[in-house]
């Protein structure tokens, strides 16, 4: 039984990195409209509860010690992020995470290896 999936790690990596930038800019949003800005915190607490449910999930239905490495190897990527954030700019990784990080949710549920 493999224990570690790659795919989805990989897939969770992006998502953080979408979810990170989307709670960064809702903490810094100095924007005119509140609606945006609601619309970007929801998102936000969205990703970061989806997050806990996939860490959660792959600890009940793979192995018990697999979210912590899944964690550690997500919190690396995040040097994948800052040379995103040099490339496109923070706003534009912030605003693409409302379709981005939806997207890699499925993925990485779609890859967790089976029980």
């Amino acid at each position: 039984m493999q224990t570690l999936s790659w795919t989805s790690i990989a897939f969770y990596c992006a998502f953080s990195i979408f979810v990170f930038y989307q709670q960064l800019h809702g903490k810094n949003f100095r924007g005119a409209s509140q609606s945006f800005g609601l619309a970007l915190n929801l998102s936000a607490f969205a990703g970061m509860m989806t997050g806990l449910a996939y860490l959660l999930y792959y600890g009940w239905a793979v192995v018990w010690w697999a979210p912590v490495v899944i964690l550690v190897i997500g919190m690396a990527a995040t040097v994948v992020g800052l040379v995103l954030e040099k490339l496109v700019g923070a706003a534009a990784l912030s605003a693409s995470g409302f379709i981005g990080w939806p997207v890699c949710a499925y993925y990485m549920f779609s890859h967790i290896p089976a029980a």
